[in-house]
């Protein structure tokens, strides 16, 4: 039956995330994508976005007490997700994504913005709904789940746009972001994952 595979734990096969919505449960990790990203997902991250000059200090004035009033994780010990938003200039970045130049950021912490492809960043899940591992069947799943909400960002957001040969142009990015290192150290980067993106 709907939900009985994939997120057998939910009553009445829904979940709720915070923001008015309501997961609808699925049979399979691309089912759930397609019936939950626009219609939860994406306005999850939007409603609750907070301005990335505005997150960031907070985290780094109490990582735990931010993470706890604006961001979701999957279980104890494990990095908060965040949604997000974001003003600035694109410049070159890194492998996978583009930097953004964004007024306000602190000293030492620079912003890019994910291209496709999204990979298995788990931000649009974590950020978007509350979901654990312990609603799928297995860890597979919950991972394929982040995969094809992915998926249907980077077919969304990048139809028609790239951002690597628009160095120079201002943009307004709205998404998820997960507060990790990727070296293991201090957090010096954001990466955020959009669900929207508005030239000029």
């Amino acid at each position: 039956m709907l939900g009985a595979l994939l997120l057998g734990g939910m009553a009445a096969s829904t979940t709720f995330v915070g923001a008015g919505e309501a997961v609808v449960a699925a049979d399979t990790a691309v089912e759930f994508a397609e019936l939950n990203y626009t219609d939860v997902i994406v306005p999850s991250l939007t409603d609750r976005a907070v301005a990335v000059e505005e997150l960031v200090p907070q985290i780094l004035t109490d990582p735990d007490a931010t993470g706890e009033e604006l961001g979701r994780r999957e279980g104890e010990g494990k990095p908060y997700s965040y949604p997000v938003s974001a003003t600035g200039t694109i410049v070159e970045g890194s492998f996978g994504e583009v930097g953004l130049e964004v007024d306000g950021m602190p000293e030492g912490i620079t912003v890019g913005v994910a291209i496709p492809p999204l990979g298995s960043s788990t931000a649009l899940r974590d950020a978007g709904a509350e979901l654990t591992f312990g609603d799928f069947v297995n860890q597979t799943e919950y991972q394929n789940v982040a995969i094809e909400l992915n998926k249907l960002a980077a077919a969304e957001v990048y139809t028609d746009l790239d951002l690597t040969s628009m160095i120079g142009e201002q943009i307004t990015v709205v998404g998820g972001t997960t507060w990790v290192s990727k070296t293991g150290g201090e957090v010096t980067h954001v990466t955020i994952v959009p669900v929207s993106i508005e030239v000029g």
